[in-house]
């Protein structure tokens, strides 16, 4: 009977073991296709998957999936296909194909964009002036070699002169995980927000030829990426910044502090992001965990002197179509000092914008911020165009998402306080809106927000991911 019991023992094991092998199975090769342009190492830096790893089949979708979004964030490709290929049930073992459609890398195109920080801003509070504007080209090259390396040229006229160059390639030393970038830049304006009353800035301009403002910088940046979700850059620049001496002295003799007129500084920053996210672009799932030491003024000028630390955390949770998401972020000055007007941006700028407050900066040294949403997936398709577009435009990948927003802010503002009531306290805002990605890489977002300062509108951002 024991024997019996031994055997029965022995045929489950083996048939257990049999089953376990046949969930999974070994990859034996990996193949990419459709990229003319792009190096496959671009591409394979991408994947948590590579030959020799055993795959469980019951995650195999996921598994894919999860690999093409973090490949389409690149910003590189139109479209991505995962396929497993080759499979033989004897031996377990398959291998990927992988398909891309690359984007189109060259963009020469004119410059025809707001100068105000947003749309809002110059539709309501500067009534849509085309003086506002900034005119010129760009030339941008966003895989210059192949090797995801954007070149960019940036001159333009109008409201600010510009004139911009930047180059970064990721790919330079340590098995690829060591990369370099540099960047030179200048601009100059006519007109100067010289001042924040009541939460908004005040322009100033004197005539069309008289520059109130210039600003110069320069500097080169190393990136280091040990590992797939793993992100370093150390940057060293040189800032040298003047204004007009109709500014220092009638307009703000704070904009530099102590009626100075001209800045210069050299800053060293560090940037650490670690980044699960799935489909960086516009996260679906996963999170990102980030973090910036910022020493501006490095002893070699006495001009300015800060020392700042900013950290944060993304967490993007996804539930069929549906996905929950919270951004949270916090910045100190650990250098207590007063700071110029011209270096004390605080929430307003950039995407530190509460839904509902677009019209409005909160200028100040420390801040926390948390945007919060819930994002319903109403439509994801490829569509097809036109035949005489240019084959990476034949096929638009168009994603569409109904929104909800729910955010909150404080700003502390230790010295310029007079007449800006929105510092030193909490605000709210939210509101539905509606997002429409296209090509993978263009975010056009209509909001409809409230304040809790009792306003409400319609509010429009777009945003690219190159």
């Amino acid at each position: 009977m024991s024997k019996f019991f031994l055997f029965l023992i022995a045929l489950f094991l083996g048939l257990s073991s049999a089953y376990s092998q046949s969930d999974k199975v070994l990859l034996t090769e990996l193949t990419i296709l459709g990229n003319k342009k792009t190096k496959d190492w671009v591409i394979q830096r991408e994947l948590n998957v590579e030959v020799g790893d055993s795959i469980d089949i019951q995650q195999l979708d996921r598994l894919f999936n999860n690999n093409r979004l973090q490949v389409l964030s690149t910003g590189l490709f139109n479209n991505v296909t995962f396929n497993l290929r080759n499979y033989k049930a004897s031996s377990s073992t398959a291998t990927i194909e992988i398909i891309v459609e690359e984007n189109w890398y060259l963009f020469p195109v004119p410059i025809f964009e707001l100068a105000d920080r947003n749309f809002t801003v110059w539709w309501e509070e500067q009534g849509r002036s085309f003086s506002r504007v900034n005119y010129g080209f760009r030339i941008g090259h966003y895989n210059f070699t192949g090797n995801r390396d954007p070149l960019k040229l940036k001159i333009h006229y109008g409201y600010t002169r510009k004139y911009e160059l930047e180059y970064a390639y990721p790919y330079l030393a340590w098995d690829n995980k060591l990369g370099i970038a540099g960047s030179i830049f200048y601009a100059e304006n006519r007109e100067i927000a010289y001042k924040t009353e009541g939460n908004k800035s005040l322009f100033r301009k004197l005539d069309d030829e008289r520059k109130l403002l210039s600003r110069f910088r320069v500097g080169p940046q190393l990136k280091y990426r040990p590992s797939l979700n793993s992100y370093h850059s150390l940057r060293i620049e040189y800032h040298h910044n003047q204004i007009d001496e109709y500014v220092a002295t009638e307009l703000n003799p704070d904009y530099f502090l102590d009626g100075k007129t001209d800045l210069r500084f050299a800053y060293l920053e560090y940037d650490y992001n670690y980044d699960k996210r799935l489909y960086s672009n516009y996260p679906q799932g996963g999170y990102l965990i980030f973090g910036n030491l910022k020493k501006e003024g490095l002893g070699i000028f006495n001009d300015y002197n800060n020392l700042s630390l900013t950290l944060g955390f993304e967490k993007h949770h996804s539930i069929s179509n549906i996905i929950l998401s919270t951004r949270n972020k916090g910045k100190v000055n650990l250098d207590r000092s007063i700071v110029a007007f011209a270096n004390n941006t605080g929430i307003g700028w950039g995407r530190d914008i509460v839904s509902g407050y677009e019209l409005y900066v909160m200028d100040g040294t420390d801040y926390v911020i948390s945007m919060n949403d819930v994002k319903w997936r109403l439509y994801d398709n490829n569509l097809n165009t036109v035949k005489w577009m240019p084959k990476q435009f034949r096929k638009m990948n168009m994603t569409l998402f109904f929104r909800v927003n729910l955010d909150a802010a404080y700003v502390n503002e230790r010295t310029y306080i007079a007449t800006n009531g929105l510092s030193n306290k909490w605000i709210y805002g939210g509101g539905p809106a509606v997002d429409i990605i296209l090509f993978n890489n263009f975010l056009f977002s209509f909001e409809y927000s409230f304040n809790d300062i009792g306003e409400q509108g319609l509010f429009f951002h777009n945003s690219f991911a190159f």
